[in-house]
């Protein structure tokens, strides 16, 4: 089995080297480490350059580093290196982050036991200091029922926690070009879509949460208006080629997404959400005057 493992980088310098060197210690053999240098203005990728020539030189045959000649953000990144991608299965990781040294060998293990389209399993946050919170999901009876607990906030929509088939990434999905939530927006289309999902009970992925550079560090307002937007652009997307039938239901939740973070942060006369704003029941809309009078937070 074939894994592809993708590592967006963008400024970076202080944490490129853990990652790196986490990602290219893997246990399994058979990996191909495509790293997407997103016009990254700093030492990121002298750095990594550096760390392959000089500890993994002989796995140079299969690495490859993608510069792309503009930054335009995570999920746009991701996409660049899921378009060269060839494994079996895909495995994000974020360049400020790390990962146990046998991740690999441990999802590729449960997917073959299982055959599972896509392969779940916790995340440790590391908070500094010592200070970790394993953020832990359940397993459902259906792909599809962990998506809907995703879009209900109930669970956990982080896309480098999931072991996905590679064929699931079709060009017919929604791509967002915001990096806030785009992985939510991404996997639960994703998880529509598959047939099986399964949880492993382990936490081999390291998520840092002291980079005070990174999106999800900035304000909840800019964070919120820039998620309501790439939610707004999928229900777009959607509404105008037709929502195929296992992701009708993603309709009104992404709606009502976006409906209630404009009002809670732009206020703003935007068309399509409000015309469907429009065809939603009474119960709904008296949800939605309340949060924008302030009295749902």
């Amino acid at each position: 089995m074939k894994v592809s493992v993708i590592i967006p980088v963008y400024k970076v310098e202080q944490y490129i080297a853990d990652c790196a060197r986490s990602i290219l210690a893997q246990t399994w053999q058979d990996i191909e480490y495509i790293f997407v240098d997103d016009a990254s203005p700093d030492a990121s990728i002298a750095i990594l350059e550096d760390i392959i020539d000089s500890e993994f030189a002989a796995l140079r045959p299969k690495i490859s580093i993608i510069r792309k000649p503009i930054n335009e953000g995570l999920p746009q990144a991701r996409l660049s290196g899921l378009k060269v991608a060839t494994g079996d299965y895909v495995m994000h990781v974020d360049s400020d982050d790390w990962v146990d040294t046998d991740m690999a060998e441990r999802l590729v293990a449960e997917a073959r036991k299982t055959g599972a389209d896509v392969v779940y399993h916790y995340i440790c946050k590391e908070n500094g200091g010592g200070k970790i919170h394993i953020a832990k999901d359940r397993q459902y009876r259906e792909p599809v029922d962990f998506a809907k607990a995703i879009m209900a906030r109930r669970a956990h929509g982080y896309l480098v926690c999931k072991f996905i088939r590679r064929s699931l990434y079709t060009p017919d999905l929604f791509y967002p070009k915001v990096g806030m939530h785009e992985d939510i927006i991404l996997g639960v289309q994703i998880l529509s879509r598959a047939e099986t999902a399964v949880l492993l009970r382990q936490a081999p992925y390291h998520y840092r949460r002291t980079n005070s550079a990174s999106f999800t560090r900035q304000s909840r307002e800019v964070r919120h208006k820039a998620s309501a937007r790439s939610f707004l652009q999928l229900f777009e997307f959607y509404e105008s080629k037709g929502w195929p039938e296992e992701m009708a239901w993603m309709r009104a939740p992404v709606l009502d997404y976006c409906m209630a973070n404009f009002i809670r942060y732009d206020k703003e006369n935007i068309p399509s959400v409000r015309d469907a704003f429009m065809e939603l029941p009474l119960s709904a809309k008296r949800i939605w005057l309340r949060l924008a009078a302030g009295q749902i937070r």
